[in-house]
């Protein structure tokens, strides 16, 4: 290898370092975002499940005919 060689070598190393870099960073932040969103999710299903939990807790209204009276 010559001097030029190296020359190309180490421009074109030096752009896929780079390039590289960038990614992980967008990457990176793509991960951050996706779960901060699967934290926000799972802080509605809890909040769901939550209400839920108080409907079926409530205690149902009893007719005659539910309790067999007539």
């Amino acid at each position: 290898m010559n001097e030029q060689d190296l020359k190309y070598l180490i421009a074109s190393y030096q752009q896929k370092s780079f390039d590289l870099f960038s990614q992980s960073i967008a990457n990176d932040a793509k991960i951050r975002q996706l779960n901060d969103l699967v934290e926000a999710l799972n802080n509605k299903v809890k909040e769901q499940q939550e209400e839920l939990d108080k409907l079926n807790s409530k205690p149902k209204r009893t007719t005659k005919s539910d309790t067999g009276d007539f």
